[in-house]
């Protein structure tokens, strides 16, 4: 029993595939990681900019005297959320709640639909590279050598007869 145990390699001891399959998964995670860092902060640009259009808020600056596009790309890259979110509370008092949660609710569902996005195109190709690893491995595996089958039966030899 202990050296059937001590003959079953460990896990990822005697795997080399799947050792490999892990630092590739790594590595895949890597620029899947910064693609999707960088287009969760392009949704959030976009995000301030459509508050900032549907609520107007370069009108509460009036010394700014440029364009309201130019205010808007400037307010949506300097400005945070809440930032902007109290100068929409200083705009519309009566509906600043109901347009926070509004916003707050676009933003995650916009982010979050991004991160399941790099979550798919992380994990597809790896569960596909592991699983043709499986498979080839699996099919290199020898099956256990038993004991050979006797050439003849034993009731057939000399001593067992009457």
């Amino acid at each position: 029993m202990i050296a059937a145990q001590q003959a079953e390699p460990a896990p990822w001891r005697g795997s080399p595939w799947r050792i490999a399959w892990f630092v590739a998964s790594l590595a895949w995670a890597v620029p899947v990681g910064n693609i999707a860092y960088e287009r969760i902060v392009q949704v959030t640009y976009q995000a301030r900019a459509r508050l900032i259009v549907e609520y107007a808020l370069w009108e509460l600056h009036p010394e700014y005297h440029g364009s309201p596009q130019a205010w808007t790309r400037f307010a949506s890259r300097l400005l945070t959320d809440n930032q902007l979110l109290r100068r929409v509370r200083l705009r519309h008092r009566d509906l600043a709640n109901e347009i926070e949660l509004d916003y707050r609710r676009d933003l995650t569902l916009a982010q979050g639909e991004v991160a399941a996005t790099a979550l798919a195109a992380w994990a597809l190709p790896c569960a596909a590279v592991y699983g043709i690893g499986f498979l080839v491995a699996r099919r290199r595996r020898r099956p256990a050598t038993a004991a050979p089958a006797p050439a003849k039966p034993a009731y057939s030899e000399a001593r067992y007869r009457p």
